[in-house]
Parts: C-alpha cells; sequence; structure tokens
C-alpha cells in the first residue's frame, strides 16, 4: 500500500521527533538508535505526530519555503512511502476528530523559532537519575566514592514523579535509572513505573545482587534495558575489584534470572589494569549466559579509583579491536568509546565538520547537551564525573527551586561548558585543528590529571 495526498499518516509510537537547532533528531525506543534529521524532514515527522492529510503537510512546505507544488508533491510521496516501508509512520483511518491544522502548525511555527535560537541541544538526549548514594558494593573503580551521604534530605516520590514529568514533558528520550545501586531504594519499582507510563526508554543499571523473580518480571514487562556490571571472567578477579564476595554468583544469577523472562539485559565492564588479561575470557562467558550486549568503558581516576589503574588509550583501542574479533564471532555486540578516532583521518573529519548532528557525538557529552545528572537530592549535575567527590561544589541547579526546563536553559554551569570556545582553551587546544571537532573532549579529566578545567584532555593523541 502506498500513500496518495488524501493519506491520514501518524507517527509510529515507537519513534519519537524532536526539532533541534540544526534540524531534529528522531529516535527509535525499540533499537535505542538516534537519527539526524534536516529541517525539512525534522518539520515532516513533527507533523506526522497530530494525524495530518498528506496534502496539509505539501501545502506548508510549499508555503514555508516558497516551492512548486508539483515537484514537492512527487519528493513527499515519494518520502514518506519509504518511512510507511520502515514502518515509522503508519497509514491511519480518518475517522477521528478533526484536528485543527492552523493551531498544529503555528505549533511548529513556534518550537522551530525557539529550537533555532539555541546552539546546544533541546533537552538531554539522556537523563541520569541516582535514586540513591547507598550501595551494598565496595568498588575500587567507583567514582562516586559510594555509599556516600546526600548534601540534604532525598527526593520524595512525588518529587521524583515530577521531575519525570519535567523530563518526558521536554522528550527527553532516555532514563537511567543508577545509584548507588537504585534498588535499595524503597519506591524503585513505583518510579520505573512511571517513567515507563510517560513514555521514557528506560535503562537501569544495578549489580544485581537484589534482584528477584517479581523484579525481573517487571522490568521485562515494562521493556527496561538492563545493565549489569561484571568485570571479569572468575569470582577471584570481579570479587577483589568489588569488594564483596559472592558478588560474582549474584552478578550471574541476576542475568540469568532477566534472560528467564526475555528481558533486554547487558553486561557492563570497566577495562582498567586488573583485568586487562581476564577481560579476553570474558566473551565465552557472555555468550554462555545469553548476553548480547556488552558495554566496556574505561576506568576514569575519579573518587576511589586513580591514575595507577588506569590504562592508555593505545592499549584499550588494542584491546577492544582482539575483543570485537572474538565477540563478533559469539553473536555479542560491543558497545564502547573511541575519543579522537577522527585524528588522523581527512576524509572522517571533513564529514563530521559539514554535519552538527555527528558533533554532538565526538564531543564532550556537556557542551553537546547530550545528557545530564540528576542526584537523589535533586541536585543537576553536568555529568557523571563532574559529580563525584572532586567536583562537590559543580551543582548546575536545583530541583527543589526550579524546573528541569529552567535549569537545563539557564543554568549558569551548563552554559559555561556549552559555550566553550578554542580562545579559553589552554595547552595544544589552542591551535589544534580538530577543536571544532572535539571541542576539547573531557574536561573533568583535564582537571584530574592537570588540575585545569579548560586544559587538554590528556587521553588526545595529538
Amino acid at each position: 500500500m502506498n500513500v496518495n495526498l488524501s493519506s491520514t499518516i501518524k507517527l509510529n509510537p515507537d519513534y519519537v521527533v524532536r526539532l533541534e537547532y540544526f534540524g531534529g533528531i528522531l529516535y527509535d525506543k525499540k533499537s535505542m538508535k538516534y537519527y539526524g534529521l534536516n529541517r525539512t524532514v525534522a518539520d515532516i515527522l513533527y507533523l506526522a505526530q497530530y494525524s495530518p492529510v498528506i496534502k496539509d503537510i505539501v501545502d506548508f512546505l510549499c508555503e514555508a519555503h516558497g516551492l512548486n507544488f508539483s515537484e514537492s508533491k512527487a519528493t513527499v510521496l515519494d518520502f514518506l512511502n519509504s518511512l510507511l516501508k520502515d514502518d515509522i509512520i503508519n497509514v491511519i483511518k480518518d475517522d477521528g476528530p478533526l484536528i485543527n491544522m492552523s493551531v498544529v502548525l503555528n505549533s511548529l511555527k513556534q518550537a522551530r523559532g525557539f529550537v533555532d535560537k539555541l546552539n546546544y541541544l533541546s533537552a538531554p538526549l539522556t537523563a541520569f537519575l541516582h535514586l540513591t548514594w547507598g550501595c551494598n558494593l565496595r568498588c575500587k573503580y567507583c567514582f562516586l566514592n559510594a555509599p556516600r551521604k546526600t548534601l540534604r534530605k532525598p527526593l520524595t516520590l512525588s518529587e521524583f514523579r515530577r521531575i519525570i514529568d519535567e523530563l518526558s514533558e521536554m522528550k527527553t528520550f532516555e532514563l537511567c535509572i543508577t545509584g548507588g545501586e537504585p534498588l535499595l531504594h524503597p519506591r524503585f519499582l513505583d518510579i520505573v513505573e512511571h517513567a515507563y507510563a510517560k513514555g521514557l526508554a528506560l535503562n537501569v543499571t544495578t549489580n544485581g545482587l537484589l534482584l528477584n523473580g517479581h523484579l525481573a518480571r517487571t522490568l521485562a514487562g515494562y521493556n527496561v534495558n538492563v545493565q549489569i556490571p561484571l568485570q571479569g571472567s572468575t569470582p577471584k578477579i570481579h570479587e577483589e575489584l568489588t569488594g564483596i564476595r559472592g558478588s560474582f554468583n549474584g552478578a550471574l544469577r541476576a542475568i540469568r534470572l532477566l534472560n528467564s523472562y526475555k528481558a533486554n539485559v547487558s553486561v557492563i565492564t570497566v577495562l582498567q589494569k586488573a583485568n586487562r588479561e581476564d577481560v579476553f575470557e570474558m566473551p565465552q562467558l557472555l555468550a554462555d549466559l545469553g548476553v548480547r550486549v556488552w558495554n566496556i568503558v574505561e576506568l576514569k581516576p575519579i573518587g576511589r579509583a586513580d591514575k595507577s589503574m588506569v590504562i592508555s588509550l593505545k592499549e584499550r583501542l588494542k584491546i577492544l579491536s582482539k575483543l570485537e574479533e572474538e565477540a563478533r564471532r559469539l553473536g555479542i555486540r560491543i558497545i564502547a568509546e573511541r575519543p579522537f578516532f577522527f585524528v588522523g583521518d581527512d576524509e572522517i573529519s571533513q564529514t563530521i565538520r559539514s554535519n552538527e548532528f555527528y558533533k554532538l557525538f565526538t564531543r564532550c557529552g556537556v557542551r553537546a547537551g547530550r545528557y545530564v545528572e540528576i542526584t537523589p537530592d535533586g541536585f543537576v549535575y553536568p555529568c557523571d564525573l563532574l559529580l563525584g567527590a572532586t567536583f562537590p561544589r559543580l551543582i548546575a541547579g536545583d530541583l527543589r527551586r526550579n524546573t528541569f526546563k529552567e535549569i537545563w536553559h539557564s543554568s549558569e554551569i551548563l552554559n559555561k561548558f556549552r559555550n566553550l570556545q578554542q580562545k579559553n582553551m589552554h595547552g595544544k587546544c589552542t591551535s589544534c585543528e580538530y577543536f571544532e571537532l572535539c571541542g576539547g573532549k573531557c574536561r573533568a579529566l583535564a582537571y584530574v590529571y592537570y588540575g585545569d578545567l579548560y586544559g587538554p584532555d590528556p587521553r588526545c593523541p595529538r
């Protein structure tokens, strides 16, 4: 079936579209993938949320851009038919209440006018919601130095719900519920249930020690992506790092339990000197456990971790390259950051320079506006590395005083990172040709290594 000018269409509810200064973003909630959109495509998909007749879309584009109707009609129909084939839009019966297209178009114009004035994302891609600083592990590499005390009385359930409402209203795509250990929070499931009802794609990071059948079944029912930390292939290595006997078997039990309910489960491993050799034994273990996604992150020397535990970027990339060969053979997808991958590659660098969407993923996440951190007591921080013991006062906002929207757009701290320019930098960043692509990359690591928030990222290969 193909669409025609009289067809009424609707954006598939598995997708979310958001207008941005460079055009827009389409988010697939099932695969958790992002797609960059140009302005015209973003506007079309924005309208598709409201069940328009296709002719109304063509009329709007012709008026807004001074286009020829016949030529625009053919182009739009071809485009929408491709979206229909990919199940991004659906054709629906036009038997519901009539929409007021003038109201919808005015809403689009207002939204476009607002985002066009920004130089950062209109909302984070992911919000990390820390339910508690309490933890039942004592990990040597913990950048949060958990368990720890909150600065004030923790958020109530109603406050958590209000914050989630605000994130949903701004079309934040993902909510990552974490801690400390989030399952220690007595209202954990209530918070998960509310976030699910608000349409947010959900991630939960838990060590799994408190997981039971009821929790696993519920998380699977809410389509939550559950991430279990596993630091080695044996109890000796894993528990040497977590500090708690029995945590290895507890993690394996949790993975098996989640899989028994067909939940979305992945494993996260902090690559460091203590496990850099054993990590090659992990792909077979993960395959035997039925794990298909493996998130490998680098250790950051913040909190309880220190520089003596870190392996170099060069060595880490070599390890990742070898691991990917084995993981691919076993049907496991590895997710791992490769900062500065574009350095020395003119073709890739030019591609990124010409596309603002790509730059969201090559720059520091704070500068790009990819994420934000919310603490158990309602403070907003720029990123996870900037809320540890090293940066106790780098607070971007207070959700008991302001809404999340007010903080996101008005925070002096957030805007300071977003507006960082090459002239503000120190050291080799001041004259580097790649600054437009990386934006100086990680400010937290610059401070940890050089005592300077404006210094270069120590991982930089230049």
